[in-house]
């Protein structure tokens, strides 16, 4: 046999073994595929395998298509005459490679660093590589260590997650990959990551408004002079226009919205790219308009003379009506202060664990600092749902803390955490009951207070700051009791099995709540030095939205009856400059200072 004839029977073979295994039902990995040109797809399999998929014509028809996306451009002959066909991914010339990179992951670019890749499948669609990636733009998976030592990607670990951010740098690149992203842009994705660290670029012409259309029926309302208003065919919506630099991820979703987490952003970052009417978030400029669905929006974004804009403005005014009758006391005296330290036992939140942060840990400290600031400069009575057996109340001066398991919550008998939805329910039943047994010592409502302490885990590591949750109304019920008889065996919660409140409780809750959270994010900007209050959008929420229209209220915070009430999450873990924060004892000192300085504020009006 001719070693020519041998070659082609070869390609032939494994042409054919990759069509099949593309096929198989037996894998479980995801195929994706986004179309080149009609017929045509450049799609990639569990996040590992990329190649084209096409229906070739019959006969010497195919040359015409397929000799035009294949390095050698007689292997075309290869793909004659079948049906369908699967051409891997080194069969194909450099320029289609490069071409079905960027059309598979649409958020990817190239700038003078390199190229900027964003990780599109992890968990059950597929699991990307390192390796991978190295293969597809540097022509050699041994590359994949050197990616992994450069600075810009020192956060990077494998398994790989979700919208994770990797640079392969210039001097890697193969020369096709080199150069900055091509025009025209790509199709818009059929369900891609989303628009995350995508920025607006120059300053347009009018005609680079695509959206113009859709904001013709505007009312020209106005938010902060942010938003106008409008309806159209698919609906009512808001429209925003871009300033130089900004994002739908952050000046839109998180600025505008509830949403928080990752996924759920990113689901909204797509609802509001295809209403806007936006084919590339690479290519957006400052002036672009967005049309955001007004179901989307916070409450108080919604549009003026709406149901949920003048709930919002309701309790604002209740707000502005109580912080007029605020309770005044000297030195706290009377005053009760609940403490929550979020997670604890095995339930140890979220973690940076090559810094040895650990959420459950740091919340802990903040609240032993807290309540030792309370009791020794105050006459403020403290109780703490939480206790570490080892450690005591005594805040501990590290900047790595050892994770351990031995929090547990003080109910009667206590519980170790070893389930988080039931420690969470535990500690609304905790808190009211200490609620009922200082009410019954006469202690006034308002003199108590509940706050439980958090650390963010924002997936936008650019986010920094505290923001503050308070119980949004009306998206409390009027009763709550979670079923499972693990519940039965607490004293607690045979006295008050059932949290129940009023439509009126439930607003002067929030008016109450939202009066504490501005004091406390107004201590934490003048302290001295000032610490760092979410600034991307709206520092204060009463609610968190996921998608497929959930909204939900913290169980602490639903449940909980006391009247003043809010959960803190005091700086972002993914953050760096937060990190080395929440490392420091003095930040963390800061903080608790800042937190009893709010106290002392509201207490004297």
């Amino acid at each position: 046999m001719h070693k020519h004839t041998l070659n082609q029977r070869i390609q032939r073979y494994h042409i054919i073994l990759l069509t099949v295994l593309l096929a198989s039902s037996s894998m479980a990995s995801v195929v994706l595929r986004e179309q080149l040109e009609p017929g045509v797809y450049a799609a990639i399999r569990g996040g590992q395998v990329l190649f084209l998929e096409c229906s070739p014509p019959k006969g010497n028809r195919a040359q015409s298509l397929l000799g035009k996306y294949l390095a050698d451009g007689k292997e075309w002959r290869l793909y004659k005459d079948r049906l369908a066909v699967a051409i891997p991914f080194k069969k194909l010339n450099v320029k289609s490679q490069r071409k079905v990179l960027e059309v598979v992951f649409p958020l990817d670019y190239v700038d003078a660093a390199g190229w900027w890749h964003t990780v599109r499948f992890s968990g059950t669609n597929g699991a990307e590589s390192v390796f991978a990636l190295a293969e597809w733009l540097t022509g050699s998976g041994a590359d994949s260590r050197k990616i992994l030592d450069h600075n810009a990607n020192q956060q990077v670990k494998e398994p790989l997650n979700r919208s994770c951010r990797i640079l392969i740098p210039q001097p890697l690149l193969q020369p096709v990959m080199k150069t900055h992203s091509p025009q025209p842009p790509p199709p818009p994705p059929t369900r891609t990551p989303g628009p995350a660290l995508v920025t607006a670029n120059h300053v347009p012409k009018r005609e680079d408004a695509p959206a113009a259309s859709a904001a013709s029926n505007s009312n020209k309302e106005t938010t902060n002079g942010l938003l106008k208003y409008g309806e159209n065919s698919e609906g009512p919506f808001a429209q925003y226009e871009l300033k130089l630099g900004e994002s739908l991820y952050s000046a839109v979703v998180v600025r505008f919205t509830d949403y928080r987490e990752n996924e759920d952003i990113l689901h909204a970052c797509e609802i509001i790219q295809k209403r806007s009417g936006i084919h590339n978030v690479h290519r957006m400029n400052a002036g672009q308009r967005v049309i955001i669905p007004v179901k989307m929006l916070s409450d108080r974004y919604q549009p003026a003379g709406s149901e949920s804009r003048q709930a919002y403005e309701e309790i604002r005014e209740e707000a502005r009506r109580l912080r007029a009758d605020q309770i005044v006391t000297k030195d706290l005296d009377g005053v009760v202060v609940v403490l929550d330290s979020g997670h604890g036992g095995r339930d140890r939140g979220a973690a940076i664990t090559r810094l040895a942060l650990f959420e459950d840990e740091i919340n802990y400290d903040i609240v032993c600092r807290i309540k030792l600031l309370l009791e020794t400069y105050t006459r403020a009575k403290v109780h703490t749902t939480v206790y570490d057996r080892k450690q005591g109340n005594t805040p501990t001066n590290v900047s790595r803390f050892t994770q351990d398991s031995n929090e547990v919550l003080k109910t009667t008998p206590n519980y170790t955490n070893t389930n988080a939805k039931i420690s969470a329910n535990l500690r609304w039943y905790l808190a009211n009951d200490i609620y009922f047994k200082e009410r019954g010592r006469g202690v006034n409502e308002r003199k108590i207070i509940f706050a439980s302490i958090h650390c963010d885990a924002l997936f936008n590591d650019s986010l920094r700051g505290a923001m503050v949750y308070v119980p949004g109304a009306k998206y409390r019920r009027s009763s709550e009791r979670p079923s499972g008889s693990i519940y039965k065996r607490f004293e607690e919660v045979r006295r008050h099995p059932t949290s129940s409140s009023s439509s009126s409780q439930r607003r002067k809750d929030e008016a109450l709540s939202q009066n504490f959270a501005n004091t406390l994010l107004q201590a934490m900007r003048s302290n001295n030095p000032p610490l760092k209050v979410h600034d991307a959008g709206d520092p204060i929420r009463n609610v968190i939205r996921q998608s497929r229209g959930r909204a939900y209220v913290p169980a602490v915070l639903r449940n909980t009856i006391i009247p003043t009430k809010v959960l803190v999450e005091v700086a972002n873990m993914t953050n760096p400059k937060d990190q080395k924060r929440l490392a420091d004892p003095e930040w963390r000192q800061w903080f608790a200072e800042a937190f009893v300085t709010a106290l002392r504020k509201h207490f004297n009006n």
